[in-house]
């Protein structure tokens, strides 16, 4: 079947069908021919969205094949589609469809992530670091690959210049938190990383980063006045982050009910000490009022 398929495959145009080199050739493989790129750029996979894309694809079919480049011998390195061949692996499946690409793996890899569900900040100005390490693209030439401004490009790079610990701690449990907040970070002197930093964590908004840096700029932080006169937007902050954080769980728990008769004992375990975690944070708020 796929086994047989992937013998001798190569990328090019197809005489028979009048096809060109660009057309996309899309082949059936067997999924332990398929390698996994160590430097693909997305390091962290959500478990819940994993559940819900393989959930997806055994109700709806792979409507985007994985993206591979031959290797001799008949297997393939994987270039884009990392999260897809997670999803049928959860599935039990064997094969896998896949277009064949010839391209340079790290600049197709990055497109495809960026096309389809960004990356987080942290991993898409590490895989913009591996191509300049790679290439020794200029920020110009860069950003022509990626189709983003050079601007951009730079400011993403500047990601990379934040402390070990922040970028750790991002990727651990705060990967939520925007792109934009991040670029605003780098950009700012490096005395005020970790204190902008653990504002971020509590929910704060490009806006109110922006603000806490032009006030130490002016020579100190104002607690309850911004510029243009307005109230301190810190409980604005937080409430929206609260928002945000219970959406996530209303959507986590809605997977998990799709999937539940997957759970098995450590999962259910965990759940027990959700619902216990909730009780008590209900419990406390109605003591409160």
């Amino acid at each position: 079947m796929a086994g047989g398929l992937s013998g001798g495959l190569t990328v090019g145009s197809d005489r028979l069908f009048g096809t060109s080199a660009g057309f996309p050739h899309v082949v059936e493989l067997d999924l332990d021919r398929v390698h996994r790129n160590p430097d693909q750029p997305r390091r962290h996979f959500d478990e819940a969205e994993l559940r819900s894309l393989a959930s997806s694809i055994e109700r709806h079919g792979l409507q985007n094949p994985i993206l591979v480049r031959p290797l001799p011998q008949g297997e393939y390195l994987l270039i884009g589609g990392e999260r897809r061949v997670r999803a049928h692996e959860m599935l039990g499946r064997r094969t896998v469809f896949a277009i064949l690409t010839s391209g340079d793996p790290d600049e197709i890899g990055l497109i495809d992530n960026v096309q389809r569900v960004d990356l987080n900040a942290v991993e898409y100005a590490m895989a913009l670091g591996r191509l300049i390490d790679k290439h020794g693209y200029t920020h110009d030439e860069l950003a022509a690959v990626v189709g983003r401004d050079r601007t951009d490009v730079t400011k993403l790079l500047a990601i990379l210049t934040l402390p070990d610990e922040i970028r750790d701690e991002y990727a651990a449990g705060f990967a939520h938190v925007s792109r934009s907040v991040m670029i605003e970070i780098a950009a700012a002197p490096a005395e005020l990383h970790a204190g902008l930093w653990q504002r971020a964590k509590e929910g704060a908004s490009v806006k109110a980063v922006r603000q806490a840096k032009r006030d130490h700029a002016q020579g100190g932080p104002r607690e309850t006045v911004a510029d243009d006169g307005e109230e301190d937007t810190a409980p604005q902050e937080a409430a929206r982050a609260l928002r945000a954080s219970v959406k996530r769980i209303l959507r986590d728990v809605a997977v998990v009910r799709e999937q539940r008769r997957h759970l098995d004992p450590d999962n259910r375990e965990q759940l027990l000490r959700l619902r216990a975690e909730i009780d008590a944070i209900l419990a406390g708020v109605d003591a409160d009022v």
